[in-house]
């Protein structure tokens, strides 16, 4: 199996238990609808997966280090991104996509709506993600600085206060 498939079926499989231990007989859990994971896919180097469950509709991603944007923008609208760590999957982002899901009449209406969102939920995932290791890419920094006229090892410039090694500076005003 695939990363990716992995995922989906450890999400499937941990909050099917979930449901059964804890929201089978919650008032805000739509009886119409069952736990399912839709849109399973890379985002970069993460797998993520839309998650249906009877309580909620959310966008899961695994990154491999870990980290996430606290926010991610997913079509026109800014989703705050929670980290959340179970045993069973690991240390897990979750974007509340659709909080409520009393509405929906049927699980293939869910169905629909993760798909919908599946596709502009991985593209803010490989977005964030993208972001995040152009950030820590010591290589590209590198670059950033030769381009931006600032050589990766350029000793510190003395001021009107001083030379960085203490010394007074030779351009002092008067």
């Amino acid at each position: 199996m695939s990363p990716v498939e992995v995922f989906a079926d450890q999400v499937r499989v941990y909050f099917e238990q979930v449901h059964q231990e804890v929201f089978a007989d919650d008032p805000a859990s739509n009886p119409c609808m069952s736990v399912e994971a839709v849109g399973a896919a890379m985002a970069k180097d993460t797998p993520v997966v839309i998650l249906i469950a009877p309580w909620t509709l959310c966008g899961l991603a695994l990154p491999p280090d870990g980290r996430l944007a606290s926010t991610l923008r997913v079509g026109h609208s800014h989703y705050p991104a929670l980290v959340n760590e179970v045993d069973k999957i690991g240390d897990y982002w979750s974007v509340m996509l659709v909080p409520d899901v009393s509405g929906y009449a049927s699980q293939e209406e869910a169905r629909q709506k993760a798909k919908s969102l599946a596709e502009p939920f991985r593209q803010a995932v490989e977005k964030a993600r993208q972001e995040l290791t152009e950030v820590a890419d010591a290589d590209r920094r590198s670059l950033f600085n030769t381009v931006a006229g600032k050589p990766e090892s350029a000793a510190p410039v003395g001021t009107a206060f001083g030379n960085p090694d203490g010394s007074s500076s030779s351009t002092q005003g008067g």
